[in-house]
């Protein structure tokens, strides 16, 4: 097995862990919600059963069935107010509770929107009376799961960094190859390719080599041939490590 294969398999191993830390962090937030909803069911108020109630991070939402529509249309939300300086020793998700709700005009007797503006009536109510309660209940619902973020989050962050690690080694060992092909055999691509010799001039070509190397080892001729011919052309005084990042990019069109 080469050196890059090698690293490929590695960072495949270290993909599938970072995914199945994902999915980990998934299902916490679906055991999140599921709580927090539980815990702040009790604070609604009674509502009709058409009303539908969906609890989001931070974000609750109430929906109702619409005459004049085919889904369900929004009644009011509410919205947790998050804590952002959130720290060890303060350990509130959240400081306050917001209600949202839209403004109309009725026509007449709307029934739809009159059942809304009393049901909004009906909320605000318990936002008015019950807010330090609703807050406080929500933060003791996700407080427990705070430890859990925090583990998965590390442990994606030290897979995340692992990965780019092998990332830059598998990039080092190809952009070693191609400046080794572009300094001897010269590389090929299975497609035309524009390569940016010049800032003022790049060639659609489908091949390229380096000669004539500068004592400084940072410029060279390109030697290239363009995809519309068959005779060579050159180009002198080119950078050499912007030609070799540029190949690196085509890749995949490089004929191995």
């Amino acid at each position: 097995m080469t050196r890059i294969s090698i690293l490929e398999d590695v960072k495949a191993v270290l993909t599938a862990q970072k995914e199945a830390l994902e999915n980990k962090r998934g299902d916490i937030y679906v055991r999140e919600q599921k709580a927090l909803g539980e815990a702040l069911a009790g604070f609604y108020g009674v509502f009709p059963e058409e009303v539908e109630v969906e609890v989001t991070r931070g974000s609750v939402y109430f929906k109702m069935t619409h005459p004049d529509y085919s889904y369900k249309k929004e009644l009011f939300n509410l919205y947790l107010r998050e804590n952002y300086s959130f720290d060890g020793e303060n350990k509130k998700s959240y400081t306050g509770i917001d209600l949202s709700y839209y403004t109309t005009s009725t026509k007449g007797v709307d029934a739809w929107e009159l059942k809304r503006l009393q049901m909004l009536g009906a909320i605000a109510g318990v936002v008015y009376e019950k807010h330090d309660e609703i807050v406080d209940a929500a933060n003791a619902a996700v407080l427990s799961f705070k430890d859990e973020y925090t583990e998965v989050y590390k442990e994606m962050q030290e897979i995340g960094q692992e990965i780019r690690t092998v990332e830059v080694q598998i990039a080092t060992i190809k952009k070693e190859q191609i400046s080794n092909d572009l300094l001897n055999e010269g590389v090929k691509f299975d497609k035309g390719v524009n390569i940016q010799l010049k800032h003022n001039y790049t060639p659609y070509i489908t091949d390229i080599k380096l000669t004539n190397i500068s004592k400084s080892g940072k410029t060279a001729t390109a030697v290239f041939t363009f995809f519309r011919g068959t005779t060579t052309s050159s180009e002198d005084n080119v950078r050499i490590n912007d030609i070799i990042d540029q190949v690196l990019g085509f890749n995949k069109s490089i004929v191995k």
